[in-house]
């Protein structure tokens, strides 16, 4: 049995947030604090799968334990704690698929998004109007093979330092 055959009735959904100029990241971590976009994160991705590298796994180790967490490495003895440790991104997809997963979340890094964006279905961008100084990206994304369903819009407020915007794109098959 092929992957795409235990895809069937799983969608694949990347999530993230990023500026204006695609920066997911800087040093580990995300370069800014935006409160509402962490909770929108947790309430999406709970229930589900999700996928994520060894590293990102490092950055939302402590807020994921009610999660199903896949955490991809090549360390042959990482400890994943409460997570499930997968060697490839397809062994991700495959243990989802078998779980009855009906969204397998996609939360990075960026080698992460990069080879998931082919795969993916939806996309769940939390578009930040501002531009960072970062050393992780999300790839580029070919937009007229999606298109926009839902947006957003977050305001500037005591808790958020920038506005932004939810944007959720379905994939045109």
């Amino acid at each position: 049995m092929n992957m795409q055959s235990l895809r069937t009735g799983m969608d694949i959904s990347l999530i993230a947030a990023m500026g204006n100029n695609m920066v997911i990241g800087k040093e580990g971590k995300m370069p800014w604090h935006l409160p509402d976009d962490l909770q929108y994160f947790m309430d999406k991705t709970q229930g589900h799968y999700v996928l994520m590298g060894r590293k990102t796994f490092h950055t939302y180790k402590k807020i994921m334990k009610d999660h199903k967490v896949l955490v991809v490495t090549n360390q042959k003895h990482f400890d994943g704690e409460y997570a499930d440790v997968v060697s490839s991104i397809e062994e991700g997809i495959v243990k989802a698929a078998l779980a009855g997963e009906s969204e397998l979340f996609v939360s990075g890094g960026a080698e992460i998004y990069a080879q998931t964006l082919d795969l993916a279905d939806r996309l769940y961008l939390t578009m930040i109007r501002h531009d960072f100084e970062g050393d992780a990206f999300f790839p580029d994304v070919e937009f007229s093979k999606w298109e926009l369903v839902s947006i957003v819009h977050h305001n500037k407020d005591e808790k958020h330092e920038f506005e932004f915007d939810y944007l959720i794109y379905e994939r045109i098959w």
